[in-house]
Formats: structure tokens, C-alpha cells, sequence
């Protein structure tokens, strides 16, 4: 299925120097200048991390300005200290007394920058790696080889943030390292469903979810690469878990699985457990008694993965014991994203029970209740930035944790990326981010939040978000409002009002997103390849996939759209009215951006374009929503026979004045044409961008044979609506 197109964003160095141009950020002779009569001095060292951070320096100052430094590798900084001038040095606060950082934090770092010389001291090597980095930005945002006068510490407010893959699921080229580390993140996670398997690859029969791949992974490897990037790896646990804490047999059954793979790679920094891969045959009588995939047919109760059991804490403690028999220090991440449904009373007398040496982590923004604009109720059904949190769910059990004195991490896809559109590599909405960036400090002051996932297993990938998060998550940073103005001056140049009035426009219209699983499992995460049908069964779709796919085909969308409008139509036009809001803020945006660009006289494939490109295609997929959604309450009326309770509320939002079938049609016939016309739009924007369409778990769900598949299948809906109106006499 793969066209010549598909995965070249990969190819792209992930830390490719920007052609860098003076900016209205530029400061001209003021600060610290550096050129060739400078050197960089370093502690002599083996440290790969050391040598990794050294080199990207002088690989920056050569690429970007072309200005080669000489590195000297010292055993004694002091002697190089008491003469610093037109000197850069590297070190932490071990390598040279007098120079220290309060912080504790492993990532927290201390720069000297001075007229003449530029000092990086480290708590770790970590925490130098970071201040390379800090120094990196700053000259980026300038365009220019000087650095302003500062002399300050910095120090991350979350370790961990951790994040999936966005390049390919399971899988971290270096690049992608090096991406990460100088994102700011300082953890990867990987599936693990076997000791020595990640779940990128081909069908394993043996796997917790039927259908899931299957592949060797060499977790020391991964580990031992990541370290040389200053990154730690988590693993993402799909162990079967079918004996019960409480069995005779539980500690070698558990030793097995959890034990072996803990033995076999000491070096995992820690585990995440989820409920619905980390279900067990319970005994709380809330529950079936046994996994998702064995549920007896007829029993209305929900799998305890779903469920704050009352055993889980024998679980937990079970796993938590039998990893640290291998690694004392491994992190026990205990999630409960599947029960926020569940009372509270419940969730809460969970958490009271669980381990105190582990950690909570708590998804920030879903189970919220809003007020739409029809007056009717909604709620976040799965991941989405259209509220920034924190939601009531969160609150209750980060207080929960904090009282009970249980480390808190959240689940808070700052990586840019939600189950708002599964399929463009960033959600460009800054403004929106930024109220989440706020909101997740604030908890970090209120709760003692202190680490963060990412995403989920969409995966990261760098856009201009990345340097936004990583300064709003960083002591003594730039002001986030003034943050965004410098990447705009850096990107835009003199039209960065143009810009920031677009990411306002952006993120204006995704607080307007309902996000229902009818949408966020359909149009959403599939943008615009998903489908007008007429009476097509999910069966007959021969959707597009390839082999390697975790979710193949369709598997994590419902192609067939669910919707049955009647009789609970108000939700569907709630749905439909707020669609069209977004895609009017979104289309005003794309306007100013596309008028900046023009200004600017930008090529193809630059950054500016591509920036543009995802935006577009954001757009194409609330122009395809917005058609699905006309197209199925036409459908539904048309098919309906007599016309349900409502119908007319409902042909008078789609503008519909004639409820006969003939008008109904004519409708359905106009949705289908500008349908046709946004797919062809929407694959410009994959044409100029190649991670667009592209989800780590599903592989591609947009790209020209998809585009392809989309208009043909539109055209046999045609057809067969054709064929409908036959049957009722009204053909045209």
C-alpha cells in the first residue's frame, strides 16, 4: 500500500539546524558573540552523554553559523576557570568546586553567560546535556551566534516526561533520541507483552489483545542507547496477569513475566500498569471475575480493568514486589484511566489502599461535563485539549494521592498531540496549550504533580510546541505569553502577529470541539479518509492497511459511522453546530498563516509550509466531519420511512426546506461533491508533509491510496443512493 511518499518524514534529521536569518529576536552586537577564536573546554571523560552533548554543540555552531570551535578535554577545569575568557565551559557541579546547583533535580542546571565566556554547570551530566540544549534555543530564537548576559538556574519541574515513539511504534532510531532529549523529554516507553517482546511487528496468538504484533526487542540495547541521549526507558506492560494475587502459584507466575524481564534488563527505570492490560481475575463482586477477551457472553458486568477493585492493591503490591527483587529503585506507575467513570467513593478507597512506594498516574482532562451551545450536556470521552483541565476526576484523586502520600505523575499528551485528530503529527493550538502548561504547574504547586506522560501511543513528534512546553515546564524561564511571540518573530518574522493571531483563531476553535467517542473513534482519528456511506457493511470496506499495523485497517476507527441521531437528535445537531464553529476559526487562521507565508515568499518543504500544511489538513478533517455528520442525519431521514420526532428541527439545521426524498438526496448529492473536493485538498497537505496521516499504532489512515479509496467509496454510496430512490420512485 505504501506509496513512494510515505514515511520520508523520517528522513528528515530530526535536529537539522534551521536555516538560521536575523530575526526581530536578533539583539545585533549586544551580549556574548562567539566565533573561532573561542574553544569549548570539557571534563576529560568516557561518558557517552558527555561526548553526545559536546559534539551536538560544535555540530550546531559549525551547521548553523559556520563557526568551528576547537574542544579541549581537561583533568583539571580550574586551571582553564581562572582564565574563562573566549572559553565555553561544559561541566557539572562536581568537576569543579565552587560551582554548584540548589536544585535536586537530576536535569537542573546553572548558566554563567558573560560578555566573555559562557559556564554550563550541571547537577548531572543530565542537567549539562540541558543547558547545551538551553543555549542551542536561545541562539535559534535569536538567528544570530550571541547569547544575552544571564546568570541563572534552571531545573525541570516534571521528571519524568516520558513518551511513545511518533516515528514508529516501538521503535527509537537515535534521531529520535536526540529529539526527545533536546525537547526536553527524559524518558521513552515501550510496550512490553513478553520478557524479550515489544508489540511492533505481526500477529502473535499468544498476545493479551488478539491481533496484537509481535517482535523481538532488545531492551539492554535500548536501554544502554537511551542512557547516551540522557534518557531513561519505561516499559508499557501487555503481561497476561490471569492468576489472582492470592494463589499459591501468584509469585512464580508473576516472576515469569515481570520478574524476567526485570532480571534480564535491571536497567528499566519502571513500569506502566494500565487497567485494561492489566486486568486479573478479580474477586470484586463489581465485576465478570476475568479479563476483557474471556467475559462470559449475557454478563452485564464490566471487566475489572475497568473497575477500582477492591484487590487491586494485592496486584499491584504483587508485580511492585516481584520487579524490585531485580530493581529496587524501579518506578511502579499504576494509571486509572479506565474507571474515572466509577464513583468516587470507589476510586478514592483505591487509592487509599495502594502501595505508598509507588505512583499514581491520573489522566488531567477526561470525564468533564460541559454545557454546549443548545443548552445540552457533553462530556470528554477519551483525550482531548478542547478543555486544558484539570478535570473533577483529577482533582479528587490527586488530592486522594497527596494525602495518602503517593507520587503523582499525570497522563497530559503534552506532546502536542490528542484523540482531538489521530492523524496530524501536532495540534498547532498554543494558546489552548498554554492554558494546560498553567493548569499542570498549578497542580505541580497544589498536589505535588511531578511527572508526565506525554501521550499515548500516537507517539511525539518535534513541531514548535516542543520548545513552547519545554520552557513553560522549566524554572525561570521566558513568560509563556513572550515565549510564544519569539518562536513566532523566529518563524514568521516581521509577521508574527499574523501567526500568533492564527494559533489564537486555532486554539479558539478546538475549545470548541465535543469530544464524543462517535467523533474521536470515527472522523477524528482518521481525518479525512473517512468514509460517506450509504448502506456499506464494515466488512465490504477493504480498507487500506499493511501488515505490520497494530490496529489494521480500520481497527482503531469505526468506518461504518455509528450515529443513529434518532432518537436523541438534539446531540447529534449539538455536535454539528459546534464542528462548523471549529472549522470556521480554523478556515480564518488558515487564511492569515497562508497571507504570512505569501509575504514571506516560502518554498515548498520548508518549515513554514509544513507548519501550514498540518493546519490545512486540520481543517479538511472538521470539513469532512461536518459532512459526515449532514450526510448521516439526511441519510437516517431519508431512510427512515415515516419521519422521526425531530426531523424537521433537524432538516432546518442542515437547510433543508423540502423534507422529500428528492431534496434529501440533492442534499446528500452536494455533501458527497464538497466531500470529493476536501479529500483532493486535504492530500496536498500529505503531498507536502508525509507524517500527516500518520499514527505510530495505525500506520497511515490518510495518504493518496486512502484518498483514492475515500472518493471511491463516496461514489458508490452515490450509486447506490441512485439505486434507493429507484426503489421509491423518485429517480431523477
Amino acid at each position: 500500500m505504501t506509496g513512494k511518499h510515505d514515511y520520508s518524514f523520517r528522513n528528515r534529521d530530526f535536529q537539522a539546524v534551521p536555516a538560521l536569518t536575523p530575526t526581530p529576536n536578533a539583539a545585533g552586537t549586544a551580549g556574548c558573540r562567539i566565533d573561532e577564536d573561542w574553544e569549548m573546554i570539557v571534563p576529560a571523560s568516557d561518558s557517552r552523554l558527555a561526548r553526545y552533548f559536546s559534539g551536538d554543540l560544535c555540530r550546531f555552531f559549525a551547521d548553523a553559523f559556520g563557526v568551528c570551535l576547537r574542544v579541549r578535554r581537561v583533568k583539571n577545569l580550574n586551571d582553564y576557570l581562572e582564565n574563562p575568557r573566549n572559553r565555553i565551559f561544559l561541566m557539572t557541579e562536581n568537576d569543579a568546586p565552587g560551582y554548584s546547583v540548589d536544585s535536586a533535580m537530576e536535569g537542573a542546571f546553572r548558566v554563567c553567560i558573560a560578555d566573555s565566556h559562557v559556564i554550563v554547570v550541571g547537577k548531572t551530566e543530565r542537567g549539562t546535556a540541558r543547558g547545551v540544549y538551553y543555549l542551542e534555543d536561545s541562539m535559534r530564537l535569536r538567528g544570530e551566534c550571541s547569547l544575552l548576559p544571564e546568570e541563572n538556574e534552571h531545573a525541570p519541574l516534571f521528571s519524568p516526561r516520558m513518551t511513545h515513539s511518533g516515528t514508529e511504534l516501538d521503535t527509537f532510531p537515535d534521531n529520535f533520541l536526540e529529539a526527545c532529549a533536546h525537547a526536553g523529554m527524559d524518558a521513552i516507553i515501550v510496550y512490553a507483552g513478553h520478557p524479550d517482546t515489544h508489540l511492533h511487528g505481526f500477529t502473535d496468538p499468544k498476545a493479551l489483545w488478539p491481533g496484537t504484533g509481535w517482535g523481538y526487542c532488545d531492551f539492554n540495547n535500548l536501554v544502554w542507547r537511551a542512557e547516551g541521549f540522557g534518557l531513561d526507558v519505561y516499559v508499557y506492560s501487555h503481561m497476561l496477569c490471569d492468576v489472582h494475587p492470592d494463589d499459591p502459584s501468584a509469585e512464580d507466575y508473576y516472576d515469569q513475566s515481570f520478574g524476567t524481564l526485570f532480571r534480564n534488563c535491571p536497567g528499566i527505570k519502571g513500569v506502566i500498569l494500565v487497567g485494561e492490560t492489566f486486568e486479573f481475575p478479580s474477586r470484586d463482586p463489581h465485576t465478570c471475575g476475568v479479563r476483557i477477551q474471556l467475559k462470559p457472553a449475557g454478563d452485564s458486568r464490566v471487566s475489572p480493568g475497568w473497575y477500582p477493585c477492591s484487590d487491586y492493591p494485592q496486584l499491584v503490591n504483587m508485580v511492585k514486589n516481584t520487579i524490585r527483587k531485580y530493581n529496587p529503585e524501579a518506578d511502579i506507575v499504576f494509571w486509572s484511566y479506565n474507571w474515572g467513570w466509577a464513583e468516587k467513593a470507589a476510586r478514592l478507597a483505591l487509592i487509599e489502599n495502594l502501595p505508598k512506594d509507588i505512583t499514581l498516574l491520573v489522566t488531567f482532562d477526561m470525564w468533564e461535563s460541559f454545557i454546549g451551545k443548545n443548552g445540552k450536556p457533553y462530556t470528554i470521552d477519551d483525550y482531548s485539549i478542547s478543555f486544558e483541565g484539570p478535570s473533577r476526576v483529577f482533582l479528587d484523586e490527586a488530592e486522594k494521592a497527596k494525602e495518602m502520600g503517593i507520587r503523582l505523575y499525570a497522563m497530559a499528551n503534552t506532546g502536542g498531540r490528542t484523540w482531538d485528530n489521530g492523524a496530524a503529527p501536532y495540534l498547532p493550538v498554543p494558546q489552548q496549550w498554554q492554558k494546560r502548561y498553567e493548569a499542570l504547574c498549578r497542580a505541580n504547586a497544589d498536589y505535588g504533580l511531578c511527572g508526565l506522560m506525554e501521550n499515548h501511543h500516537y507517539g511525539w513528534l518535534p513541531s514548535f510546541l516542543s520548545l513552547f512546553s519545554k520552557n513553560a515546564f522549566t524554572t525561570n524561564g521566558i513568560p509563556n505569553e513572550e515565549m510564544l511571540c519569539q518562536i513566532a518573530r523566529r518563524d514568521y518574522g516581521e509577521y508574527a502577529d499574523m501567526a500568533m493571531q492564527a494559533w489564537a483563531y486555532f486554539s479558539e476553535g478546538i475549545s470548541n470541539v465535543v469530544a464524543a467517542a462517535v467523533d474521536q473513534y470515527g472522523p477524528y482519528r482518521c481525518g479525512p479518509t473517512y468514509p460517506l456511506l450509504f448502506d456499506q457493511k464494515a466488512g465490504e470496506l477493504n480498507i487500506p492497511s499493511v501488515p505490520w499495523a497494530w490496529h489494521k485497517g480500520g481497527g482503531i476507527w469505526n468506518p461504518v459511522y455509528p450515529d443513529p441521531v434518532f432518537p436523541d437528535y438534539e446531540n447529534t445537531l449539538l455536535r454539528y453546530s459546534h464542528v462548523k464553529t471549529v472549522k470556521e476559526s480554523f478556515r480564518k487562521g488558515l487564511d492569515l498563516l497562508e497571507a504570512a507565508a505569501e509575504r514571506l515568499n516560502v518554498s515548498a518543504g520548508s518549515d513554514i509550509s509544513r507548519q501550514i500544511a498540518v493546519a490545512r489538513f486540520l481543517y479538511c478533517t472538521y470539513v469532512t466531519t461536518e459532512n459526515v455528520i449532514g450526510w448521516n442525519m439526511a441519510k437516517k431521514i431519508l431512510l427512515s420511512g415515516k419521519p422521526p420526532e425531530g426531523a424537521d428541527a433537524v432538516c432546518e439545521a442542515l437547510g433543508i426546506t423540502d423534507r422529500s426524498p428528492e431534496e434529501l438526496a440533492r442534499f446528500m448529492k452536494n455533501v458527497a461533491a464538497l466531500e470529493t473536493e476536501n479529500v483532493n485538498l486535504a492530500l496536498t497537505c500529505w503531498q507536502e508533509d508525509s507524517s500527516i496521516g500518520f499514527e505510530a499504532s495505525m500506520e497511515y489512515v490518510f495518504n493518496d491510496e486512502f484518498a483514492k479509496w475515500k472518493n471511491a467509496e463516496t461514489v458508490k454510496s452515490l450509486k447506490r443512493l441512485e439505486q434507493y430512490l429507484g426503489t421509491v420512485g423518485t429517480n431523477e
